[in-house]
């Protein structure tokens, strides 16, 4: 599938550390800095679907405020899966039952560029 390039925000928008949310499209996106590199994601857990906007960086590491299920910010990847129940943590034994027999997955993962103060995203065209 062609991708098209769309700015999405101006450097100054996206801080280090910090979620930035931005529609595009009819698709929700979140931008933070991350050691310097801007990165985005799809605006959604992959346990429910849930938006992770709420959610929290630290080291790089944005946690759902939902399930707390924690993914590298930008690679994506799953860190820890499912561990709370609306952001209250829950012990182990529980884990299983909150996941709903969902398998651990990553965060959907956007192409971003910073050229000359604006930030762009790659997306998806169906033709």
């Amino acid at each position: 599938m062609p991708a098209k390039k769309v700015q999405i925000a101006v450097s100054g928008e996206v801080t280090e550390g910090e979620l930035l949310t931005v529609d595009v499209d009819g698709l929700s996106i979140l931008l933070s800095r991350i050691d310097g590199k801007v990165c985005a994601v799809v605006n959604r857990c992959p346990h429910m679907g849930m938006k992770m906007s709420r959610g929290k960086i630290c080291d790089g590491i944005v946690k759902c405020p939902w399930h707390g299920s924690s993914f590298n910010f930008c690679s994506g990847e799953n860190v820890d899966w499912v561990n709370s129940f609306a952001g209250i943590p829950m012990p182990g034994w529980t884990h299983k039952m909150i996941s709903m027999g969902k398998s651990p997955a990553g965060l959907q993962t956007l192409p971003v560029e910073e050229q000359a103060d604006a930030i762009f995203v790659s997306l998806a065209v169906s033709s």
